[in-house]
């Protein structure tokens, strides 16, 4: 069995949310996905938030703003699995900018669902549109 630990951050800003596009050279090339990575061997969910969006966006979150609302299992194929922590994100240091090459782009939560986003973000984007979050 397979497991992956993601951290998926939903940067929220004048009632709309950062998107990204994933870029062609990453697997599953084109899909709107919420900033965020994969955990590092021990690395828990809030460093690798801190740190995923330093690298992907250049901007600095402090862990204590980082408010952990939901948490979710997705399976993508038999026996692999992936855990991801999804936290609301309201402050920052720093300009956001695209360091992956990625598309960013604020969107509200009734377009969001018009975009091309993996199954693993369903539920999210589900309770996203059904007020679930209180955002």
């Amino acid at each position: 069995m397979n497991i992956t630990f993601v951290s998926v951050c939903l940067l929220q800003k004048n009632k709309k949310f950062l998107v990204s596009q994933r870029p062609k050279n990453k697997p599953y090339p084109f899909f709107w996905e919420f900033p965020g990575g994969k955990c590092k061997t021990n690395e828990s969910f809030e460093s690798a938030a801190v740190r995923e969006l330093k690298e992907e966006l250049n901007i600095t979150i402090d862990q204590n703003y980082l408010h952990q609302i939901d948490f979710m299992v997705h399976s993508y194929k038999k026996n692999e699995f992936i855990i991801m922590q999804l936290f609301l994100v309201t402050k920052w240091k720093g300009f956001l900018k695209s360091l992956e090459k990625q598309k960013i782009k604020w969107v509200s939560k009734n377009s969001i669902h018009k975009m091309n986003f993996l199954e693993g973000s369903k539920l999210f984007l589900n309770r996203i549109k059904s007020n679930y979050y209180n955002l």
